[in-house]
């Protein structure tokens, strides 16, 4: 292979393909020449580099994964094998290759592409000379002999497999004279992960941009430390400013933004609670019951709760309803769930209601929210009991005019919890004075994945009680999260800010 300069070289000379600077020649910040300069020295076999998330680093790897195809890393038949937490996000590194490559892969003559929901590979029949993007399956290792590994976010890829690819594609490598391992990515949490020893001396060449322990989270010069293109992308610190400031507002948000803004690592089974005490007492109040409704329905067992929320997106109103079966009594209940005389505080003030004897009455329920909220425009819930709640709706005259279900994984319940964190933080929820509802939120607890993404903590995860009954949060996160993913029209409307 050839010198840093050479391929700094390389790199300067690419074209831009998206966003605001798409056609411009690609600009190599200080930064990634000195990690460029350190990691492709003739003698180093392994590096590591650890920045906060949109700093450039996937344009960075792509274009050093387009550099052993055409450029200064190219050597004959040499495999290059760029791996990522799933297939999915190694697809987005390999557009941006393409992307580089540009009209030269037009000459089929020369250029074989494979881009299909399988495979994502460049390959010159000329040199051989080759470049696979995979996800971090084991399985895929199986006849790899890359001459570079590109081991991208690998703070993210499961932990069930991660420890067993890198070994996987460590072992590839070694059948190669002079290969590279290079890993690029946020911090991990745990000093144990192979990841983070790389970062603390494990790799022949190391660099890692993150903020100290100490350094206040809403300082820009702190912001500086974990993301080296601050000065450069205004873009980022227009991006990086809106989430700090939310994470001021919510302290529930702070996890994630130390995490992956400042590059503080974070935590397989990050806790926080839904939301913060603070922020919820301060936007409690009023709002006119106006425009189309939206509810949520988490539907309990017989131990916990059923819940209704309602939530009017043109005016921000939130209101909520529950229910327990009668047997065995409220205040039963209350002791044996450690909440004392809470449940039948609840039901003197109309939120709360006994229906069924030893399961909740479903239809009952839907019927006195129908009462109380209106007919609902959208029903959204979980998966779990489906079929139950649409027979429920039909037997209490409230059929909807749409019906949705959602996942309670990362992938639907983190959208879901993300979308009514912002939504309460910017000031469209105004829930109405509810000791239900402050109940539930106090008592409901989310836990986070390696990317930052939150979901309702079920059971005992992540230190959530075991007899916690946050039914109406789940139901109230349901409601919001659907109406602002499909807003009615804002309108002029009043408020009125109180105590209960």
């Amino acid at each position: 292979m050839n010198g840093a300069s050479d391929l700094l070289a390389y790199l300067g000379g690419l074209t831009v393909s998206q966003g605001r600077l798409a056609g411009e020649r690609l600009r190599v910040f200080p930064w990634e020449r000195r990690f460029v300069r350190g990691a492709f020295k003739p003698e180093v076999q392994s590096a590591a580099l650890s920045v906060a998330r949109a700093n450039g680093k996937t344009t960075l790897t792509a274009g050093i994964a387009a550099a052993t195809l055409d450029g200064p890393l190219a050597v004959p038949r040499g495999e290059t094998v760029l791996v990522a937490s799933s297939f999915e996000q190694a697809r987005i590194a390999f557009e941006h290759i393409v992307a580089f490559m540009g009209d030269k892969l037009r000459d089929r003559a020369r250029w074989r592409v494979w881009d299909t929901a399988q495979q994502a590979r460049v390959e010159d029949r000329e040199t051989g000379a080759r470049v696979r993007c995979i996800g971090s399956d084991p399985r895929r290792a199986h006849g790899l002999a890359p001459s570079l590994v590109l081991a991208d976010e690998p703070a993210q890829w499961p932990n069930s497999t991660g420890e067993r690819m890198v070994a996987a594609l460590r072992t590839a490598a070694g059948k190669q004279p002079h290969s590279r391992f290079v890993a690029l990515g946020t911090r991990p949490a745990g000093s144990e992960h192979w990841f983070a020893k790389m970062l603390a001396g494990g790799a022949d060449y190391a660099q890692s941009h993150a903020a100290r322990e100490n350094d206040p989270s809403f300082w820009r010069r702190t912001w500086k430390r974990a993301n080296p293109s601050l000065d450069h992308l205004p873009d980022l610190e227009a991006a990086i400013r809106a989430e700090a400031a939310q994470a001021k507002r919510d302290p529930a948000l702070l996890a994630a933004f130390e995490a992956l803004r400042l590059n503080k690592g974070t935590d397989d089974t990050e806790v926080a609670v839904l939301l913060d005490a603070a922020l919820w007492a301060s936007i409690e109040g009023e709002a006119a019951l106006e425009g189309p409704v939206v509810w949520g329905v988490d539907l309990g067992t017989s131990a916990a709760q059923s819940a209704v929320a309602a939530y009017w997106p043109e005016t921000g109103a939130l209101e909520c309803l529950a229910a327990f079966p009668c047997q065995p009594s409220l205040d039963v209940r209350g002791r044996r769930d450690g909440v004392a005389g809470l449940y039948r505080e609840c039901a003197k003030r109309g939120e709360l209601l006994t229906l069924g004897q030893r399961a909740v009455d479903v239809s009952a329920l839907l019927g006195e929210a129908r009462k109380r909220f209106g007919r609902p425009s959208r029903v959204v819930a979980d998966r779990w009991r489906e079929a139950e709640l649409r027979d429920a709706l039909e037997k209490a005259g409230v059929p909807p005019a749409a019906f949705e279900v959602r996942g309670m994984g990362f992938a639907d319940g983190g959208a879901d919890v993300r979308a009514f964190r912002r939504a309460c933080a910017e000031g469209r929820v105004t829930p109405a004075p509810s000791l239900l509802l402050r109940s539930a939120m106090s008592e409901a607890r989310t836990i986070s994945d390696p990317a930052g993404n939150a979901k309702l903590s079920k059971s005992t995860q992540g230190g959530r009680r075991l007899r916690a009954r946050d039914d109406a949060a789940a139901a109230a996160v349901l409601a919001v999260a659907a109406g602002v993913r499909q807003p009615a029209k804002s309108k002029a409307r009043w408020r009125y800010r109180g105590a209960a």
